[in-house]
């Protein structure tokens, strides 16, 4: 009996060992999406495994350059060095970016110039906003992360120095590298206010109207939310195999479209959709 366990055992293992493996890698945020489709993909196709790894958007380029990663991630659009010739970009959802604060916060809006004065360092107390006489603890991302790097360029938080684009907020803020680690900060103390991913709003937050909007997936998808940015995958089709060309045309079904909008995201849909 125990011999015959111990086959089963081995015949799993190497069952495992020998799948063939797709590496995806990139934003944080869409980590999150990605782990779903991937669970579903991998119970479907036990002959392959999709290994997802929350780097970074800017990482994400850099390994599929490399040659590292099948396919990457990013949560913000590519630039025009990044995009290169041969490499297919798939927009695989809309996300919104949440102002969120502490549940004893009082506030529940801030305008546009708000935010921006905020993240330039020019308010720096919540009774400037209307809220108590207390200093704002002021929580940002890496700067590799493509939710900062979304957040800055819809607030127009950047600038070009010598042809290079340059980040203008404030060099006091605690910076972070997760959307999680925001929310552990901004449940822990009352005075914190950062920014998140739409789909990563819980309960151990209070997020924001931002200019009298309400952040969820209708007013996204109406664009009346105007604090949005793309979830995007992109590969060198001549430079994958077809288990990882595979998944990549899984993740623009309705299948994958129903597993999005059922995990509080906003799947992508195109015109011709």
């Amino acid at each position: 009996m125990v011999k015959v366990v111990l086959t089963a055992l081995l015949v799993a293992v190497t069952g495992i060992a020998h799948a063939a493996e797709i590496n995806i890698s990139g934003s944080t945020s869409v980590a999150r999406v990605m782990d779903i489709l991937a669970e579903d993909f991998n119970k479907q196709h036990p002959e392959t495994f999709v290994a997802v790894q929350g780097v970074g958007s800017t990482a994400g380029v850099t390994l599929v350059k490399n040659g590292v990663a099948d396919i990457g991630m990013s949560s913000r659009y590519l630039t025009e060095e990044e995009y290169n010739d041969g490499l297919v970009v798939k927009q695989i959802a809309y996300d919104g970016l949440a102002v969120v604060v502490n549940h004893k916060n009082p506030l529940n809006n801030l305008s546009r110039e708000q935010l921006y004065k905020v993240y330039k360092g020019e308010i720096t107390n919540w009774k400037e906003l209307g809220g108590e006489d207390r200093a704002i603890a002021v929580v940002t991302r890496e700067v590799s992360s493509g939710t900062r790097y979304a957040f800055e360029n819809q607030l127009g938080l950047t600038r070009v120095l010598n042809n290079r684009r340059v980040s203008t907020i404030s060099q006091n803020l605690l910076v972070v590298n997760s959307n999680s680690m925001v929310k552990t900060l901004v449940s822990d103390n009352q005075q914190a206010l950062g920014f998140i991913s739409m789909g990563s709003i819980d309960a151990s937050v209070k997020p924001l109207n931002f200019n009298g909007i309400v952040p969820n997936s209708e007013n996204l998808l109406n664009k009346k939310y105007k604090l949005a940015r793309p979830f995007i995958v992109f590969y060198h089709p001549d430079q994958v195999d077809e288990d990882a060309l595979e998944f990549a045309k899984f993740i623009t079904t309705d299948q994958a479209k129903n597993l999005i909008g059922n995990h509080g995201y906003t799947p992508y849909e195109s015109e011709a959709d």
